[in-house]
């Protein structure tokens, strides 16, 4: 497309206006200015009412010469506003469109104000589109936010929160227990042989297994407890509102679905099963930090290991 450069050509609306107004005030001025000279030269000398008349319309020149120029001028400064107004919408436009010139379509405009809504429309267009734009961008970068933020709390292979953010929320949730006397109670859960497993099957088929707890853990504890992988082949649950007695019914069942469970090793061929062993630990009135809470429970698993494996010890 041929693009020219933006400028106001002769038949634009300001130079025609001026025109008319050229010929509103200026030709009929002229005419008047003639009209009294003729009467102030077919005046009588003695006549005091001819030369009274000549006398007013000779006062009224200045008044109708200003009276047109002013209104010329007025008019002129409106025009050289619109110019200007077209000017810098044109400009905008191309700053705009990143372009040294306008389309040729546009230039072609018979008049400013055509022109300036043509810019306008087509800046409202562009400015929707940014907006859009914006908003898309917005979208983006809530959902980047959102995936970083689960990159930052959540473990990558069990898609259960780390280590890291299961000890914050364990903290929050004991000060609101303690704050409104309410129970908690946590469970420590430990893949029974885990090391003789990956051993003996490979460390892909190991993965396996601690998706499929993650996924048994998931799918045995109520809405509102919290599970997430503590370390390793562990994993720790926050029980919300829950006595020890309400802990082991949890644990117990969590670890009857494990023993359960028919873990595929690969190619639906060949299956076993895996047994876990649980702690189980509770919050109940007295004085208790998360570390001593995660320390009671920890010791509860162990002594579930040396008990047989397999079990689940609460205290």
């Amino acid at each position: 497309m041929v693009q020219k450069k933006l400028s106001i050509n002769s038949r634009s609306l300001s130079y025609r206006l001026l025109v008319l107004y050229a010929l509103m005030f200026i030709l009929p001025g002229g005419f008047l200015l003639w009209v009294i000279w003729e009467l102030g030269s077919a005046a009588a000398p003695g006549d005091g009412s001819i030369s009274l008349t000549s006398m007013s319309l000779r006062m009224g020149i200045p008044a109708a010469v200003l009276m047109s120029c002013a209104a010329f001028l007025l008019m002129y400064r409106s025009m050289r506003r619109i110019h200007q107004v077209t000017e810098e919408a044109g400009s905008f436009y191309k700053e705009l469109h990143g372009a040294g010139s306008v389309p040729s379509d546009v230039h072609e405009e018979n008049d400013e104000v055509q022109r300036i809504s043509h810019y306008v429309t087509d800046m409202i267009g562009e400015l929707r589109r940014k907006i859009n734009d914006v908003d898309q961008y917005a979208q983006d970068l809530d959902v980047a936010n959102r995936k970083l933020m689960e990159v930052a709390v959540v473990d990558g292979m069990t898609q259960l929160y780390n280590h890291k953010h299961i000890r914050s929320l364990l903290v929050t949730e004991l000060r609101r227990a303690e704050r409104f006397s309410h129970p908690l109670a946590i469970m420590m859960v430990d893949i029974d042989d885990f090391k003789l497993f990956n051993d003996s099957h490979g460390h892909l088929v190991g993965d396996r297994a601690l998706r499929d707890v993650s996924l048994i853990i998931r799918n045995n504890i109520r809405t509102v407890d919290v599970p997430a992988r503590y370390g390793g082949e562990e994993f720790l649950v926050i029980l919300p509102e829950a006595t020890i007695d309400g802990g082991r019914m949890v644990a117990e069942r969590v670890r009857r679905a494990v023993e359960e469970h028919v873990f595929d090793m690969g190619r639906g061929i060949r299956k076993t099963h895996i047994t876990v062993s649980t702690g189980v630990a509770a919050y109940e009135g007295a004085p208790l930090t998360d570390s001593e809470l995660i320390s009671l429970a920890d010791t509860r698993l162990y002594e579930a290991k040396r008990d047989g494996k397999n079990k689940v010890m609460c205290g």
